[in-house]
């Protein structure tokens, strides 16, 4: 089965889902929780998670779009990415990077 990461508010998580990303939790500078990337939620987790002020977590979530839905979803992506950059000056190295990581996580 095919997957899709997704940035999910704490409170949308479920038990069973799988984290994509470490999860580290900071409070006033100090890590307080800690999950590893592919982690499967547990009700405990998700608990804890609540517990230590936790915003939001990447998991991954079922993808049942055809590849081909997948190719236009990307180009419709990308083209918006375009759009907002449009007035920047991606000769800038640091306004470069940063669209790419912008068109990187809105092509997933």
């Amino acid at each position: 089965m095919k997957t899709r990461q997704q940035y999910l508010p704490i409170e949308l998580a479920r038990a069973g889902m799988l984290l994509c990303e470490p999860v580290q939790v900071v409070e006033h500078g100090l890590v307080s929780m800690t999950l590893p990337a592919s982690h499967v939620l547990t009700q405990e987790s998700l608990n804890q998670l609540v517990a230590h002020h936790a915003e939001f977590i990447e998991v991954a979530v079922p993808d049942e779009r055809s590849d081909e839905q997948i190719a236009v979803d990307a180009a419709l992506s990308a083209r918006r990415v375009m759009e907002i950059f449009s007035a920047a000056d991606l000769t800038d190295p640091n306004m470069a990077a940063f669209f790419d990581l912008v068109l990187c996580y809105r092509s997933k």
